[in-house]
């Protein structure tokens, strides 16, 4: 990806000025250090190549004399946006859902049921409203919001 878009998406997406630190770009969101590379395109030398994705917390530092390396890397910027921060949730808590009546659901056994969201998120924490949890449904499982509709 281009060096100017990326830092256009990031600044964009998260309100941060984006800067040099040290050999690579980035900035400091909530706590967390992303990152990238800049590189020339090996097409045209005048363009510029963002690579090299990576996050850690502000305070977690790399040590090579005892081979720890702090955080991780990813594959894109989208993916570096969202780890810092993550998408709004579909269904806030409290929401009435039911189960669509796909594959998934119908093998897990909660195609058509319907539950109440205890905890909001991409994964969300149910309470279905029969009382069961049934084979394949204890309480503590998360479940995914794409697999959810409102009632």
């Amino acid at each position: 990806m281009l060096h100017e878009k990326a830092v256009k998406k990031v600044e964009k997406a998260l309100g941060v000025k984006v800067e040099k630190m040290g050999r690579r770009w980035g900035c400091v969101y909530e706590g967390q250090v992303i990152s990238w590379l800049v590189h020339p395109n090996w097409e045209d030398s005048t363009k510029l190549e963002a690579s090299n994705w990576h996050v850690r917390r502000e305070d977690d530092h790399s040590d090579s004399m005892v081979d720890y390396f702090a955080g991780y890397h990813l594959d894109n910027v989208s993916q570096l946006i969202r780890a810092v921060k993550p998408p709004e949730a579909k269904f806030p808590v409290g929401t009435l859902v039911r189960g669509k009546d796909n594959k998934r659901a119908t093998r897990l056994g909660y195609a058509n049921r319907t539950a109440l969201v205890v905890e909001s998120g991409v994964h969300m924490k149910l309470s279905f409203t029969d009382g069961k949890t049934g084979p394949g449904n204890p309480s503590y499982l998360t479940y995914s919001e794409r697999d959810f509709v409102g009632v």
